[in-house]
């Protein structure tokens, strides 16, 4: 009889241990504009896959032919780079899902996550831009550690720009690829995302500046002016940055306000000038030489059409804040260090169903609701 109580209580403890060690066992998933990242505590990117969200969303405003895409890298890429099984896993969507739920119908894009939940056991939550913002910092700050010494970072990604700091912080979901794309309807009169954008010509500082207006009004109003800023994704430090480096030693540029740590918004400026009357052509000459003299591929003929209009895009925003120089640091950000810290991610995910509905009642600010509104 003692024997078989000793049986039942050890049963008893190794059933706990693991009810216990579910929420802290959390697998988190980045589901980005360009594709779903992998990761748990202390490896942040394990595995990854590349799915192009908005390709998806932009023809009607909804997320559906990706969605079989989704369902597969979410059930795979923990498989893949061999995560532990059982864990609770959380997923934050971002620029895409955002356009989805607040131009497209709610009611089918709550009808997407569900079945993605109920086929995959993954929670997808539509993450607001602020708290987007919030793990962006927090990331940055664990990739940069000392080499961090702005209060805000500056974050480029294909669907929206981010500057995040320690207690807020500021997003608009024109990112690159997006700008591009209200640069080909407005200045270039294209429907197409992907439009000839070079020449931009000689009024294109005026004319992104006019573009921008309404969201440098919000940026202003949320973060005041003359900010300190570090760039930490690819358009400024793979691509604006070393492109200025070299224009500077070619001659084309005056050296102030260029070094190895930054650049100033005047250089920015005087590079634009240089470049904005150059076709894609012409671009390719003038930066010839420039990959083995900076070795980053941003010089190669594959990124020239996109090189000039991130440079428009940047200035507008350091025009606009009255940033008179960015700080670059190169880090591969992810937002899913965040999403593992986000203890309503964890809470959210054994109320998904009340987190669907809140969704469908709220919209975006759903993700920051008290769960507590839910049913037990």
């Amino acid at each position: 009889m003692l024997n078989l109580l000793k049986q039942a209580v050890l049963l008893l403890s190794v059933l706990w241990s693991g009810i216990a060690g579910a929420s802290d066992c959390r697998i988190g998933f980045d589901v980005g504009s360009s594709g779903i990242r992998v990761g748990v505590a202390g490896n942040p990117v394990s595995a990854r896959a590349s799915i192009d969200y908005l390709a998806d969303v932009w023809p009607d405003n909804e997320i559906n032919v990706t969605v079989e895409a989704t369902m597969a890298a979410l059930i795979q890429l923990p498989q893949t780079a061999a995560l532990p099984e059982g864990c609770v896993k959380v997923a934050g969507g971002y620029s895409a899902w955002r356009l989805a739920l607040e131009r497209g119908n709610v009611t089918h894009l709550v009808g997407v996550l569900s079945e993605i939940h109920r086929r995959t056991g993954v929670a997808l939550y539509v993450i607001p831009q602020d708290v987007e913002g919030s793990y962006g910092y927090h990331a940055a700050k664990q990739a940069l550690g000392d080499r961090l010494h702005t209060p805000f970072v500056l974050d480029i990604g294909g669907g929206s720009l981010q500057i995040a700091g320690i207690t807020g912080g500021w997003g608009t979901h024109l990112g690159q690829k997006t700008w591009r794309q209200l640069f080909c309807q407005q200045v270039k009169g294209s429907s197409d995302a992907s439009c000839t954008t070079n020449p931009v010509g000689a009024k294109a500082q005026e004319q992104a500046a006019t573009l921008l207006a309404d969201e440098l009004t919000a940026a202003r109003k949320q973060l005041g002016s003359g900010l300190s800023l570090t760039a930490v994704s690819a358009p400024v430090v793979r691509s604006i940055h070393p492109v200025l480096q070299f224009l500077v030693n070619k001659g084309h540029i005056v050296a102030d306000g260029v070094d190895a740590a930054g650049f100033s918004q005047s250089a920015l400026a005087a590079a634009i000038a240089v470049l904005a009357p150059q076709d894609d052509g012409a671009l390719d000459r003038l930066l010839d030489h420039c990959l083995e003299a900076t070795q980053r591929p941003i010089c190669s003929t594959r990124f020239i059409p996109v090189l000039v209009t991130d440079m428009l895009l940047v200035h507008a925003l350091m025009r606009g804040l009255a940033v008179d120089r960015i700080e670059v640091a190169e880090a591969d950000l992810t937002n899913v260090a965040g999403i593992l810290a986000d203890e309503r991610a964890l809470a959210w995910s054994s109320h998904y169903a009340c987190y669907l509905r809140k969704l469908q009642q709220v919209g975006i600010d759903a993700f920051k609701a008290d769960t507590r509104v839910c049913p037990p």
